[in-house]
């Protein structure tokens, strides 16, 4: 399992509209990262726009003098200010590629990325270019692999044969499996990297129909992506889903976020969650779920049958 950062890098606003998990403690944000370290966990997932910057700052911070415990992977391709925290656009160019690189290694505080990885799209004329790109950092010892970040697995197969190419991050939950992604990544021996495997909260168990989510976090300032959430609101049909499966995936003592998180480790042994945190206390709840382990077969049968889909 590794532990995902966009929530501790605070505020920031994709095209006007907030891009956070509102407010932070920067202070506890380094604690839980240092806490997840001392439970096991070896992978940090972050991203340059993730706060503008200020995620990558925050875990650089938390790393110092255990950088060569962990493997840092962040995300290039969006474009910000880190004085105003505005992002908006991207770019994927040679030499924007090798600029971002060098910030995220300043504010990383570190000498090389383990995974590096594009936060989105491109045509397949400007992919070959990010190819070359990452392959002559990766022969500069600036970063050590690289892969995209997508749900189009059209778009992933131009990275999966590519030399240094390691890892796909897609989206993966017991609410929306992806099973073209898992496979596609088991067939080209890459690592399944599970972001949204809460499906932004959801899966905490915290939200009800009548919740409502302040303007200030993502989930509530209206993006048109925004999948579990509609008008701040939890998406009912999701939360349905949720009640569907609670007594599976809390069987044998779990929290429901452990068994969320079992049921990832249950589709494949290339599959790895990367759940987001704001504490040490949802750290915790997140690393005790390696001590229990992959849902079993047969509480994996049941999840699909209760949500009525095709065994995985």
């Amino acid at each position: 399992m590794g532990l995902g950062c966009w929530a501790i890098g605070g505020q920031f606003w994709l095209d006007g509209k907030a891009d956070g998990w509102g407010e932070i403690d920067d202070d506890e944000s380094v604690r839980a990262v240092q806490t997840a370290i001392d439970l096991g966990v070896t992978l940090f997932d972050t991203a340059d726009v993730y706060g503008a910057g200020h995620s990558e700052r925050i875990l650089g911070r938390a790393l110092k003098g255990r950088r060569d415990q962990v493997v840092i992977a962040t995300k290039f391709g969006f474009l910000f200010d880190e004085t105003t925290r505005q992002a908006g656009g991207t770019d994927v160019t040679a030499d924007y590629i090798r600029r971002a690189c060098e910030a995220s290694l300043q504010r990383l505080g570190t000498d090389h990325v383990d995974l590096y990885q594009l936060h989105c799209g491109a045509t397949p004329e400007e992919t070959e270019v990010i190819i070359e790109t990452l392959e002559a950092l990766v022969a500069e010892g600036k970063i050590r692999a690289y892969g995209p970040s997508t749900d189009d697995a059209t778009f992933a197969r131009r990275f999966a044969d590519a030399p240094h190419c390691a890892a796909v991050q897609h989206e993966l939950n017991v609410l929306n499996d992806a099973p073209t992604m898992r496979d596609l990544c088991a067939a080209h021996g890459l690592a399944s990297v599970n972001r949204t495997p809460l499906a932004s909260g959801l899966l905490s168990g915290k939200y009800t129909a009548e919740t409502v989510i302040s303007k200030d976090d993502f989930r509530g300032a209206g993006h048109v992506w925004v999948r579990y959430f509609e008008n701040g609101r939890p998406n009912q049909a999701f939360l349905d889903m949720v009640t569907a499966v609670r007594d599976v995936l809390t069987s044998d003592g779990r929290s429901l976020v452990q068994g969320a998180l079992a049921w990832i480790w249950g589709r494949g042994d290339h599959t790895i969650p990367i759940p987001g945190f704001k504490t040490v206390a949802q750290v915790e709840e997140n690393c005790a779920a390696m001590e229990f382990g992959p849902l079993n077969e047969d509480q994996m049968r049941q999840t699909d049958a209760l949500l009525e889909r095709d065994a995985g």
